[in-house]
């Protein structure tokens, strides 16, 4: 039972130090190790609560590195969005459908 859920906690921890690297593929491996790991400690039962707020101390920040990730992609894709806006512009075809005239 605690081996299932001291897994979790390391998986969690594997998970943070791949938001903070950053690369896509590593992340999503932590993630769908977490969530496998996750299972196994569903299964395994009940666990003491220090254990419980710790691994809900590590989630917290797991979601406030995703959100800062977030921040950062919609920041970039904003920025790319505005250079988009000074090349072409869009018009209507004859059939109603949109064209773009570049």
């Amino acid at each position: 039972m605690a081996e299932a859920f001291d897994a979790l906690l390391a998986a969690m921890r594997d998970e943070l130090a791949a938001l903070d690297s950053g690369d896509a593929g590593t992340i999503e491996l932590a993630t769908a190790a977490k969530l496998t790991a996750l299972e196994g400690a569903r299964a395994a039962g009940a666990v003491a609560l220090d254990r419980l707020q710790e691994a809900r101390a590590l989630n917290a920040l797991a979601a406030t590195r995703t959100n800062m990730l977030l921040a950062g992609v919609d920041r970039r894709l904003a920025a790319l969005t505005a250079a988009d806006r000074r090349g072409g512009s869009i018009c209507y075809g004859r059939d109603g459908r949109t064209l773009a005239a570049r």
